[in-house]
């Protein structure tokens, strides 16, 4: 049986920005001796979301980050959409029998207040 995610979304009605979070339960807990093992199926994940955005997406930037105080995996992917330059800002946090993903959707070199609310999401997260 296959699970949908629970997603909470918040987007621009004004255009195409938006900040998500989605909730998926892992088939196991996840252990942080299994961090590197995690790190390549995560890149694979964010390959994935870079592809269904279109031939113009790329993963161009991943590492990884500290995220409601523990070890998490970032990703930027730019594209374009409607003859915009974007960017989708993901971040994936593995707790337990969850793995949380954030994604922050930007219009790049319009309002820096985009970006703010991406670092805002990421500072106001927590999984408690």
């Amino acid at each position: 049986m296959k699970r949908p995610p629970k997603t909470v979304l918040a987007g621009n009605p004004d255009g195409p920005e938006s900040v998500a979070v989605a909730a998926f339960r892992l088939a196991k807990p996840f252990r942080p001796e299994l961090w590197d093992e995690a790190v390549g199926e995560l890149n694979d994940v964010a390959a994935r979301l870079a592809e269904r955005l279109g031939s113009t997406a790329l993963v161009v930037r991943s590492g990884s980050t500290t995220l409601d105080g523990g070890r998490a995996r970032n990703y930027l992917i730019t594209y374009r959409r409607d003859g915009r330059a974007m960017q989708d800002r993901v971040f994936f946090l593995l707790r337990g029998r969850r793995e949380y993903q954030l994604t922050c959707r930007i219009v790049v070199d319009e309002d820096d207040a985009d970006v703010k609310a991406c670092d805002e999401l990421t500072r106001s997260f927590r999984t408690r």
